[in-house]
């Protein structure tokens, strides 16, 4: 099997409402998708999530990565599909998420020429994942609102997003647990919004008030390693490190230092599933628990992050739920939701048949 075509497309998603973090606010889903056809006749899809301000990754920054990848793939043979994988990780220095459409649509093509689902090639497991869903940073009345819809549409666990205001933060969180009442599992996600003495405050006054929080994401800036460990060591709830890790070296650091006690593994920061595996891998080596979770991305890489996780027991929090907040689904295959429940194609690959609205923006063919 030989790559023969490449192309590069947009894609926008139009949001139900907008997503709001300590970090940013947007309205749609700003998709780049890499495109890959072969001799055989297969064709394998893989995206990348535009954030500048969480991974520094611009749609033009994307879109020249591609470009970079497409002139050196283009004409490879899949027959030693490994080595393509890890020369995608060494071909760019940072450019993650191009890299993980890259190393997506890899995935897909290899599945797709042995003619099963990626979730089996990956590992198997039951094709299908509970996921949690998110309550974005607003007025603590409409936060509850979003609450209570989102538990009588079926899910069982919501993050809160957090850390635009410490003290309007906690009032926050506190409303909502009122709310939905006790059964309900919740997680805080301040995106790097509190400061170290701001973060043990508002962790002191839920465990004091019995608010009952399965653990705390990210808390401080991702760059300030200090003061993380000065959470952790002093936190009363487990603290995440999500934006602090990226690869693998940032892992080993968070692990080998007690940084954190858990890890949230995104393929937009590790560049793909191909890098993912071995955080997953170190991470579980030494009892470290992992979140399997996501940018604001299509449903073309929830699918990829469905398919790496369906068999990987030492995932925690499953956060995959961009696919609740679009306005309609473009892509024909791949997943689809019922409830909290996120179910994976049995079709080979990504079992991705047609994308709607893509605007292609350049094309190489052998």
């Amino acid at each position: 099997m030989q790559i023969t075509e490449i192309s590069i497309a947009k894609l926008q998603i139009p949001l139900i409402r907008p997503f709001i973090t300590a970090l940013r606010r947007t309205e749609h889903v700003e998709d780049i998708v890499v495109i890959l056809k072969t001799d055989t006749g297969h064709i394998a899809y893989g995206s990348a999530a535009s954030t500048p301000v969480i991974t520094g990754d611009s749609q033009e920054s994307i879109i020249g990565g591609l470009q970079l990848l497409a002139n050196k793939f283009l004409g490879a043979s899949l027959d030693s599909y490994e080595n393509i994988l890890r020369e995608i990780n060494i071909s760019l220095v940072n450019n993650n998420a191009a890299k993980a459409a890259f190393d997506i649509a890899i995935h897909d093509l290899v599945a797709k020429g042995m003619g099963i689902p990626l979730y089996k090639f990956l590992g198997g497991g039951k094709a299908e994942v509970k996921i949690l869903t998110t309550i974005s940073v607003k007025d603590v009345s409409e936060m509850v609102a979003d609450a209570r819809l989102f538990i009588s549409q079926g899910f069982e666990t919501l993050k809160i997003k957090v850390g635009l205001n410490p003290y309007e933060d906690i009032i926050r969180i506190k409303s909502i647990r009122d709310a939905v009442g006790g059964e309900i599992n919740i997680v805080t996600d301040a995106n790097q919004g509190w400061d170290a003495k701001s973060a043990l405050n508002i962790i002191e006054q839920l465990v004091l008030g019995k608010v009952n929080i399965a653990m705390v994401e990210q808390p401080v800036k991702a760059w300030d390693y200090a003061n993380l460990k000065y959470v952790r060591d002093n936190s009363k709830l487990p603290i995440y490190a999500d934006e602090s890790v990226f690869g693998i070296r940032d892992a080993v650091r968070i692990i080998s230092e007690g940084l954190a006690d858990g890890i949230n593994i995104k393929l937009m920061k590790s560049a793909g599933i191909y890098a993912a595996r071995g955080i997953y891998d170190l991470a579980t080596s030494h009892n470290i628990p992992c979140m399997a979770g996501c940018m604001l991305e299509s449903p073309i890489g929830l699918a990829a992050m469905a398919s790496f996780i369906v068999s990987r027991a030492n995932i925690r929090f499953v956060d995959l739920d961009p696919i609740t907040m679009i306005k309609t689904n473009p892509v024909t295959g791949g997943v689809t939701l019922n409830g909290a429940t996120l179910s994976l194609s049995e079709s080979p690959g990504l079992g991705i048949e047609h994308i709607d609205g893509l605007q292609i923006v350049a094309t190489r063919v052998l």
